[in-house]
């Protein structure tokens, strides 16, 4: 797989370069010619390729951003779950009510669950995009079990949960192709 978009690009340049410089060949053959079914051989089976390459020439376009993106998703799901287990740890050194262990197991658990999210080529962005938003869901369940917002605050941390839940679910295929 060619390591750059520009890479990409001249290698489909070279491949469609080719294709024409074969089929002119074909053409100034007459078709009784011997060497003609040898050549227009050849330009199909050349044509073929380039068809594939043009097909997967997006998915290799993007690859460089897909990577970029399950980096970022990868470590988002992991320090988030550092985060909840060190919440956890500092609920109970503090010697805060063990009631927001009901919020912080199963946002624990939540963030574990999100370590076997796979980062597919057709939903990178929106991967990307959860990920930004559980930053922003645990910051709010950090601020509620501190107790620096109100306990009301419960309501938006599982609306939060809701959304970024149904958002992961809707991506029907993770990891089907990558």
């Amino acid at each position: 797989m060619a390591a750059t978009e520009r890479d990409l690009h001249e290698q489909h340049r070279a491949m469609t370069s080719d294709l024409a410089a074969r089929h002119a060949r074909v053409q100034e053959l007459d078709v009784d010619d011997p060497e003609f079914d040898g050549q227009y051989s050849a330009m199909v089976q050349e044509a073929e390729e380039l068809l594939a390459f043009e097909q997967m020439l997006p998915t290799r376009l993007a690859e460089p951003q897909r990577l970029q993106s399950a980096k970022i998703v990868r470590w988002s799901w992991r320090g988030q779950t550092a985060v909840a287990i060190a919440l956890i740890t500092a609920v109970l050194v503090l010697d805060r009510t063990a009631w927001w262990l009901v919020l912080l197991i199963p946002h624990t658990l939540a963030t574990l669950l999100g370590w076997s999210i796979k980062v597919t080529p057709q939903q990178h962005k929106q991967q990307r995009r959860i990920a930004f938003a559980l930053h922003a869901l645990c910051v709010l369940v950090i601020l509620v079990a501190l107790g620096v917002l109100s306990a009301w605050w419960i309501i938006a941390v599982l609306i939060g949960w809701a959304f970024i839940g149904g958002a992961c679910a809707d991506a029907p295929q993770q990891g089907a192709k990558k």
